[in-house]
């Protein structure tokens, strides 16, 4: 097997069409010659994201050699949602992505077998707010100069400093899924799944290598049922778990020292989280010193807005025609 998209749904109905088209449009367009797999992993959804998935496969089958949805009666969370279907995973490469997002237009499929000697690699994102997409110049001028400040370093130093990443474009080694330790760290989490993950993926395989693609590989949507919205207690009560990790058996030092001003501030309100946060502060200077650097980087990665739209106007009217013919059936 070549390739296995695994798509994490819950309460998707408004988007999952979306999303499965954009895988299609990839596979149509890109994947000539090769195999796919296709895993639905569903966290117990209450209303018709199995129902349109089904009807969806039952009438594109044709481009997956096999396909699996796992599902269950009772929400259990996004991490044990995410991990229950990593013994399932046949491909080579493999990529999970929330139901509501969209797959670019860009050749990803090449791009990530350029890429598939990394532990992990990532693209840049664009947002999609209301069916409209944009390009988040302040989050993607950051990862640039994360990638500039970090590039070199040991992975762990990204995850104990402030840095930018944009986790739904990442895409893993498939080792990474066959190691059980990894695997139980990530499930000791309700809702946060990604950043536990880096954590144990750099202390397991060091040196944990990364790469940045420069392309768009997802169009990442915003919505008021973002996880980290609607449940808010459980990703705080998440984060405050793993900085508490990062701080007892990672960090040491003055590592130690701005992880504790990095837990105080995460429980202050905004300004004082972020006024008195040293973490901020030396991620500043950094960004300072390497400058002119992240500029020209910057500027070398900016998308063509346009091709997007088009591509996401398509995808989108692709989904309404399916959403039609569920609805005649």
């Amino acid at each position: 097997m070549d390739f296995t998209f695994v798509v994490i749904t819950y309460n998707h109905e408004a988007y999952v069409l979306e999303h499965l088209e954009s895988i299609a449009y990839q596979i149509r367009e890109y994947g000539q010659g090769q195999s796919f797999q296709l895993i639905v992993a569903d966290d117990g959804s209450t209303d018709q994201t199995l129902a349109f998935v089904r009807h969806w496969i039952e009438r594109h089958s044709s481009l997956f050699v096999d396909v699996q949805i796992h599902t269950q009666t009772a929400n259990h969370g996004t991490c044990h949602n995410y991990t229950k279907v990593w013994p399932y995973v046949q491909g080579n490469l493999c990529k999970f992505t929330a139901g509501d997002d969209v797959y670019s237009c860009e050749n990803l499929l090449a791009e990530w077998q350029r890429l598939q000697g990394y532990d992990m690699s990532s693209g840049y994102p664009l947002h999609l707010i209301e069916g409209r997409l944009t390009w988040p110049a302040f989050f993607n001028l950051n990862m640039v100069a994360s990638n500039r400040i970090f590039g070199r370093a040991n992975y762990m130093k990204r995850l104990l400093s402030v840095s930018f990443n944009h986790t739904p474009s990442i895409i893993f080694s498939t080792r990474v899924l066959r190691d059980d330790v990894v695997r139980d760290f990530v499930l000791k989490f309700a809702v946060t799944e990604d950043y536990p993950m880096h954590v144990k993926m750099a202390e397991r395989f060091f040196p944990l290598s990364f790469a940045q693609s420069p392309l768009v590989h997802v169009y990442y949507r915003r919505t008021s049922g973002s996880t980290y919205l609607v449940r808010n207690a459980a990703f705080v009560k998440d984060k405050l778990e793993i900085f508490s990790y990062l701080k007892c058996y990672v960090a040491s030092g003055f590592e130690k020292i701005l992880l504790i001003n990095r837990i105080y501030c995460f429980q202050q309100n905004t300004w004082r989280k972020r006024l008195l946060n040293l973490n901020y502060i030396f991620y500043g200077a950094r960004f300072a010193t390497n400058f002119l650097g992240v500029i020209r980087d910057y500027m070398r990665i900016k998308p063509e807005l346009d091709k997007h739209r088009i591509h996401y106007n398509n995808i989108r009217r692709r989904a309404k025609e399916e959403r039609d013919i569920f609805m005649q059936s």
